[in-house]
């Protein structure tokens, strides 16, 4: 699956249903929280504290339901501020820019683009309806996936084909539990998954999304 421009996604209506933000342990209990702490500092909130719309802990859930007795999805990330947002861009766009020095501004930007949504286009963090998640097995241990998560390689590609057969079939597992629960993918991250939001939209050809950056 290839990914959508910023572009498209500019073109996406929005009609916000104002679904409030929640806390994913007040109606999803079973999963856990275990949010990026360079994120958490920025907000000073707990590390195992994180938001999302109502209809997306709701299909969280269902997800969760749909996994082996014992494993848990462990939520790396959900809503985000702007602020937090507008830091992230900045930090992965010096990151390139010092792994990188011969590459234009340009450059920089598009490849930065790709692994963190510039706060423009309103990025799906900031809509409460996109998560960054992994799958606990049965003694807390996070399964296999191939990368670690932010891991801004060919590798991190949902699809990729550079990882063992047993973080694909890890891979596979993810996939299933998020589609059936109504969630699409972002393809250069395998962890990165959302409802509501404008690539949500675009992906299953919605006429509008139904999340705002709040």
């Amino acid at each position: 699956m290839e990914v959508i421009s910023d572009k498209a996604l500019l073109k996406i209506p929005v009609k916000d249903n104002r679904e409030r933000l929640v806390n994913i342990k007040s109606i999803c209990p079973d999963t856990s929280v275990n949010i990026d702490p360079k994120s958490q500092k920025v907000e000073k909130m707990p590390l195992d504290i994180c938001y999302l719309r109502v209809g997306v802990v709701k299909r969280l859930c269902k997800a969760q339901e749909l996994l082996p007795d014992g494993y848990k999805i462990m939520i790396w990330s959900g809503h985000r501020s702007l602020k937090i947002q507008k830091k992230l861009y900045s930090d992965q766009y010096k990151k390139f820019s010092q792994q990188h020095p011969k590459w234009s501004k340009e450059r920089i930007k598009q490849e930065t683009d790709k692994f963190v949504a510039p706060v423009e286009i309103m990025p799906p963090h900031t809509t409460g309806g996109a998560i960054d998640c992994a799958i606990l097995d049965s003694h807390g241990k996070q399964l296999n996936m191939g990368t670690a998560i932010d891991a801004f390689t060919k590798r991190a590609y949902t699809n990729s084909r550079a990882i063992s057969k047993e973080a694909r079939k890890n891979r596979l597992l993810l996939i299933k539990i998020m589609k059936k629960a109504g969630f699409v993918n972002y393809p250069p991250e395998w962890w990165h998954w959302s409802y509501g939001d404008r690539y949500w939209a675009a992906a299953l050809n919605k006429k509008f999304a139904i999340y705002k950056g709040i």
